[in-house]
């Protein structure tokens, strides 16, 4: 599987520095988060890793270009990341795997994961079990957009910082 060429042109710099800080978070905080037990049943597969972060590059660079902004802020960016690691799972199981609900949803649960990097670390600690559960349950089950998971990341970040949990 390889991606294809866009017409949008994205610094390959950009990609690659984007995708090894996924990969990082992946090997080095993510999995290591999870129970022992799930270390050996999972692996990251690269090729599709690399295929999510060249489409978020892609879809902000098509946002920008549609909203005339010269950046996308940091709810676009964790929305955005949230959005294409979840299109494209590249967490993968191992074949003797015992599925159970936290490994068939550990696409959903790492692109929140690496979408919230791009929060203020209070928005994370501000976070119920509950909103978690209810974000990993919106990526798997309910169709989305970039803009609409941005919009929510602001909603959440505006209630944390005023002194609310989710």
């Amino acid at each position: 599987m390889s991606c294809e060429a866009s017409t949008v042109q994205t610094k390959p710099e950009r990609v690659k520095a984007r995708f090894e800080m996924l990969l990082m978070l992946f090997e080095q905080k993510f999995r290591s988060g999870l129970a022992e037990e799930y270390h050996n049943q999972i692996f990251i597969n690269r090729e599709l890793l690399h295929c999510a972060v060249k489409a978020y590059f892609d879809d902000i660079e098509r946002y920008k270009a549609y909203a005339g902004s010269e950046y996308a802020d940091r709810h676009k960016q964790a929305a955005y990341t949230m959005k294409w690691i979840n299109r494209f799972r590249p967490i993968q199981l191992r074949e003797n795997a015992k599925a159970d609900s936290v490994l068939v949803t550990v696409n959903q649960r790492f692109a929140i994961y690496s979408g919230l990097v791009f929060l203020d670390p209070s928005v994370t600690a501000g976070m119920t079990k509950k909103f978690f559960q209810h974000l990993i349950y919106t990526l798997t089950y309910r169709p989305f957009t970039g803009k609409m998971l941005a919009t929510l990341i602001y909603a959440i970040e505006c209630a944390v910082k005023n002194g609310g949990k989710i």
